[in-house]
C-alpha cells in the first residue's frame, strides 16, 4: 500500500480543521473572505447612496423607499416629514427593534412557535391594523369611515403588526437554515411581547413628539427598518437556493447569500420607485 504524499497529509489535515470549525459552528476561510466582501460592498453602497451628487440626503430617503410605501400621513418632527407614512413607520421600525431586542434576549436559535394565548393575541395585533387601514382608506377615498383616522394609531396597529410579523420571519430562518436551532424555545414568550411592547411604546412617543432633532435619527431608523426586512427576506431565499438549509450555525456563514441579496434588494425597492416616478409624470 502507498503511503500518501506529503501535500496529501496536508491536504487531508485541511480537510479535518474545515470539517471541525463546521461542527464546531466556525466559518470557514471561504466564509469569512465573503463576510468581509458583504460588508465592503454594504459600506460602499451606502457611501455611494449618501454621497451622490444632485440631491440632499432627505430626497434620497424619500426616493428609496418611494415605491415602497404610500407615503401619504406623513408624521411631521418640526417642519419635516419622514419620509415613511406613519402606519409603515410603525411596521418597519418595529421589525428592526423587535429583531434586535429577540437577538439580544437570546431567541437567536429559537425554533417554536410562540404559546397558542399570545398566537392569538398577536393575530389580534394584525387585526386591528388591518381594521384601522379598511378605515383609512374609507376616509381617503370619501365613503363612510368609522371613526377618524390619527397618526399615532396608524403608527401603533402598524408596531403591533411588525411585532407579529418579527417572530414568524426568525421561526421561518430558524427551520429553514439553522442546523443548530433550539426547538424547545419559543421565538416570543409573553415576558418579550411585553418589553417590545415597551420599546415600541418608546419610539411611538418619539416619533409624534414633534420635535426637530428627532428628524434624521428616525428617518434613517425607518429607511434602515423597511430595507433590512426585504434584504432579509431575499438573503433567506438566497441561502435555500445555494443550498444552506440545516447548515447555518453563525450569521457570519451567510457572507455569500448576503452578498448576492444586495442586488435583488436595490432592483427591488429601486425598481418600484423607478416606476412610481414614472407613472406620476404620465
Amino acid at each position: 500500500m502507498n503511503q500518501p504524499s506529503p501535500e496529501e497529509i496536508l491536504e487531508l489535515a485541511r480537510q479535518r480543521i474545515a470539517a471541525r470549525r463546521i461542527a464546531a459552528g466556525q466559518p470557514t476561510r471561504a466564509e469569512r473572505v465573503w463576510g468581509l466582501a458583504f460588508l465592503f460592498l454594504l459600506a460602499t453602497l451606502i457611501l455611494i447612496f449618501v454621497l451622490w451628487p444632485g440631491a440632499d440626503l432627505e430626497w434620497k430617503l424619500y426616493a428609496a423607499v418611494h415605491g415602497l410605501v404610500a407615503q401619504k400621513h406623513l408624521i411631521f418632527l418640526g417642519e419635516q416629514p419622514l419620509p415613511l407614512c406613519a402606519r409603515n413607520l410603525g411596521i418597519y421600525s418595529s421589525f428592526l427593534i423587535s429583531l434586535l431586542y429577540l437577538w439580544l434576549r437570546g431567541h437567536s436559535r429559537a425554533a417554536s412557535l410562540p404559546p397558542l394565548s399570545l398566537l392569538v393575541t398577536l393575530g389580534a395585533g394584525v387585526l386591528t391594523m388591518l381594521v384601522d387601514g379598511v378605515n383609512s382608506v374609507l376616509e381617503d377615498t370619501g365613503q363612510t369611515y368609522f371613526y377618524l383616522p390619527r397618526n399615532d394609531v396608524r403608527t401603533i396597529t402598524g408596531a403591533l403588526f411588525g411585532i407579529a410579523i418579527t417572530p414568524l420571519i426568525l421561526w421561518v430562518f430558524n427551520h429553514t437554515l439553522r442546523s443548530n436551532p433550539e426547538p424547545e424555545r419559543p421565538v416570543l414568550d409573553w415576558s418579550d411581547f411585553g418589553g417590545l411592547l415597551v420599546l415600541n411604546g418608546l419610539f411611538i412617543l418619539l416619533a409624534h413628539s414633534g420635535l426637530a432633532l428627532l428628524y434624521w435619527p428616525l428617518a434613517l431608523f425607518g429607511v434602515a427598518g423597511i430595507m433590512s426586512e426585504i434584504f432579509t427576506i431575499f438573503t433567506m431565499v438566497m441561502a435555500a437556493l445555494l443550498g444552506y438549509r440545516r447548515r447555518v450555525f453563525s450569521l457570519k456563514q451567510l457572507g455569500l447569500p448576503a452578498c448576492l441579496a444586495l442586488a435583488p434588494t436595490i432592483l427591488f425597492a429601486g425598481g418600484l420607485a423607478l416606476f412610481r416616478f414614472a407613472s406620476e409624470s404620465w
